[in-house]
């Protein structure tokens, strides 16, 4: 046990302290005995002369057990005992999550972990992961359909899986995944270590216990070294999906337009080249590169057709969770989802009085009109004067049609979807208020302000208007 801590030594400058280490404290037999091998490795690097902080414990509170307060007590008792800081942190676990009651435990107590490890400069967060939970995972991943990705299970090192919110400085370092339960059983027996059993363990409604309990010792009467065999085709798969993301990476770039904005545009044509599966590997890789949820093989395929089969000026909108991918003038991209005003909520005209604020925010339409001063010396084109932005209330009212808008001053007026098409603003972005005073336009969101409103004199104080898209 010891041994296999030691191999998986970090990185670190000989003349610098080690790193600071935390440790996922369940109470469970797994993190029990690698408290305890973490403690005698800490303690032996001590004794060599070297520098190493005092290690932390995290434990993490779910509630959803009727013990889980006496856990919490015995992982604080067990981690003061071997000279380690310790934390614990409460979480909430929906009970109606759509990914079930342990998908969600799983991404509250990864939150809160890297949340601990943010707050304590933790470099590396140890846990106790082993062989038999490896082998596990990578059947409960096959039954599930996964692919690549998933079959790869687990790595020894990587990043802590956060879905969302302040990335988590910390590495995630599993050095046990070489030993088996049954070796770590018997190390917490010869050192009499204590450890909590969590009844839920021996409920086969999950599948994951299930497949501990009746798959794997059926398994193992037949095939001795299944650990090992799964473990080498996670090797295996892992390796596969790297050159895999080699080549979508290399199509993305082949396919990649430019894009003023700063936003990831594919242009369509050069898709037309890659057949069916290089293609929906190339949006799977997309997919994940935006951090969305990986979609179903059936949705891959009918993206593939729609996206190959579209004419040369066609448009197609492909929704998937929050986000939306688009085919606009023959380039694709990712979008939130920009719906349109709800009729019931912007029945009545938004009336603001100006009177120097920085934002307008106009929830209804799902952004916000954000007001900046012109500093001396810059350009005063596409500005307003302030005393026409104080005289009279600012009008925010949704798109009616026949909505006329000049460029500049003396310019002859178009109407709103001329210029919309002439500037290449895609339909979904068109849903947005116009901004009127008297009666008159004054601004139009990805416009700009009208030409009449520009009008007055350059010396006085001026602004410029834009618009700030929240969807």
């Amino acid at each position: 046990m010891r041994l296999a801590l030691a191999a998986h030594v970090i990185p670190h400058d000989a003349s610098a302290p080690r790193p600071a280490l935390a440790l996922a404290l369940s109470g469970g037999l797994d993190s029990m005995v690698l408290l305890d091998a973490l403690a005698h490795w800490v303690q032996t690097r001590r004794e060599a002369g070297e520098a190493v902080a005092q290690p932390l414990a995290i434990h993490i509170h779910h509630g959803l057990s009727e013990h889980a307060d006496d856990w919490l007590v015995v992982c604080e008792r067990e981690a003061r005992l071997r000279g380690f800081a310790f934390e614990a942190k409460r979480v909430n676990v929906p009970r109606d999550a759509r990914q079930g009651i342990e998908g969600a435990a799983r991404a509250a107590r990864y939150a809160a972990l890297a949340a601990s490890c943010n707050a304590h400069g933790v470099a590396w967060l140890l846990s106790a992961h082993h062989a038999n939970d490896q082998a596990e995972t990578v059947l409960l991943q096959m039954l599930r359909g996964a692919g690549l990705p998933g079959v790869a299970a687990m790595a020894v090192e990587g990043a802590l899986p956060v879905a969302a919110g302040e990335p988590c400085r910390a590495r995630l370092l599993r050095p046990l995944l070489d030993i088996s339960r049954e070796t770590m059983h018997a190390y917490a027996k010869a050192r009499s270590l204590s450890w909590v059993d969590d009844p839920s363990n021996d409920d086969r409604h999950y599948l994951r216990n299930a497949l501990r309990h009746d798959v794997m010792p059926a398994i193992a009467a037949h095939v001795p070294a299944y650990r090992e065999t799964l473990a080498r085709f996670a090797r295996h798969a892992a390796q596969a999906q790297s050159l895999l993301d080699q080549l979508a990476q290399a199509d993305f770039e082949m396919a990649r337009s430019a894009s003023n904005d700063g936003d990831e545009r594919l242009q369509r044509s050069r898709l037309q080249v890659l057949d069916a599966s290089r293609l929906a590997n190339l949006l799977r890789y997309w997919t994940a590169r935006r951090g969305l949820a990986m979609p179903p093989e059936a949705r891959l395929e009918e993206w593939g057709r729609q996206i190959r089969d579209a004419q040369a000026d066609a448009s197609l909108e492909l929704p998937h969770g929050d986000a939306v991918l688009r085919l606009y003038r023959d380039e694709l991209q990712w979008t939130a989802v920009y719906d349109s005003a709800d009729p019931d909520d912007v029945a009545c005209d938004v009336v603001l009085q100006w009177s120097g604020e920085r934002e307008w925010p106009l929830p209804q339409w799902q952004g916000s009109i954000v007001f900046a001063p012109v500093a001396e010396g810059e350009p005063v084109g596409d500005t307003i004067d302030e005393r026409v932005l104080r005289a009279h209330p600012l009008v925010a009212r949704s798109r009616a049609g026949g909505e006329r808008w000049r460029e500049r001053a003396g310019g002859h007026s178009r109407s709103l979807k001329h210029w919309y098409q002439s500037r290449g603003v895609a339909a979904w972005l068109r849903h947005v208020p116009i901004v009127w005073q008297r009666g008159e336009i004054v601004f139009v969101p990805r416009l700009g302000i009208d030409g009449a409103a520009q009008s007055g004199e350059s010396a006085v104080a001026r602004w410029r208007m834009m618009w700030r898209d929240e969807a």
